[in-house]
């Protein structure tokens, strides 16, 4: 598969990014209920302030457009972290295989899987469930994140190509 130690080292590392960002997802679903709400509790207090600047209106904790916005939190969160480790999986897939579309059904494969068992985790946390709608949010947010893995690892074997011309 890998011909010299170099290159079986820098596929090693490829996998660090994914590895640090399913590290985070898994501390943030390990959190109790409580301490999870107070996180997303005060960046919607930050989104509602901005809002209430714009708007010029009032929005009360614990009206409905509160619960809607502090939703929306919330599930922006799970296709923020699933987005991120969407992107990062395209690095050490794309180094295994030459196929765009094996390596974006991996990735999706891969992200679909860590949302299931991240809401699975979520079933033995206090005051937390797992909710089937999350997954696709996730699954959701990874697609866009292998969107832009992708068009990162095409702008760096530009790069890498170009200068290698460049140096010869």
């Amino acid at each position: 598969m890998f011909t010299d130690t170099k290159k079986l080292y820098l596929y090693i590392l490829s996998w660090f990014p994914s590895i640090l960002v399913m590290i985070i997802i898994f501390s943030f679903s390990a959190r109790v209920a409580d301490d999870s709400n107070r996180t997303s509790g005060g960046l919607t207090e930050k989104v509602i302030y901005v809002i209430e600047c714009i708007t010029n209106d009032t929005i009360e904790e614990g009206s409905p457009e509160y619960d809607r916005i502090h939703l929306i939190v919330r599930k922006t969160g799970h296709f923020l972290e699933y987005m991120a480790l969407g992107c990062t999986f395209v690095l050490p897939y794309a180094l295994l295989f030459k196929s765009k579309w094996k390596i974006f059904l991996l990735c999706e494969i891969s992200s679909a899987f860590y949302a299931c068992t991240d809401e699975f985790h979520q079933l033995f946390v206090e005051g937390r469930s797992g909710n089937f709608k999350d997954v696709g949010i996730d699954s959701t947010g990874a697609l866009v994140g292998i969107c832009v893995g992708f068009i990162i690892w095409i702008i760096i074997k530009k790069i890498v190509k170009c200068m290698s011309k460049n140096s010869s």
